[in-house]
């Protein structure tokens, strides 16, 4: 195997890593600061005499849904990453669906050159 390629190959893998880290610590920050608000709205709700339960359980289920939905999407960048090793989906597509793929692409050449002649 050509030096060049692994080298190549072995850089986007790093970078594809340093990729996966800043956006686990952009997670991190950001849902401590979501923590923090989380605690002081409803300190200040609270204060401020708001009593709809109702309004202080959509700010509770907005203020933890966002984690848990993107703790999902993190989820799959870190399988992505380091599971699929930042391998192309296409290179785990089953090969009767490349292989129609091809068929297909081979049918519209041949049906483009017909009404050409």
């Amino acid at each position: 195997m050509d030096h060049l390629a692994k080298l190549k190959r072995a850089e986007l893998r790093v970078k594809q890593i340093k990729k996966f880290y800043k956006h686990l610590r952009v997670f991190v920050i950001v849902n401590v600061l979501l923590l923090i608000v989380k605690f002081r709205a409803h300190d200040f709700f609270a204060g401020q005499g708001m009593s709809d339960e109702g309004f202080l359980t959509w700010l509770d289920w907005n203020i933890i849904g966002t984690p848990v939905i993107w703790s999902l999407v993190l989820g799959v960048h870190a399988f992505h990453v380091f599971v699929m090793k930042s391998q192309s989906i296409k290179a785990y597509t089953p090969k009767f669906f490349k292989d129609w793929e091809e068929r297909q692409i081979e049918k519209f050449m041949n049906e483009e050159e017909n009404i050409q002649d």
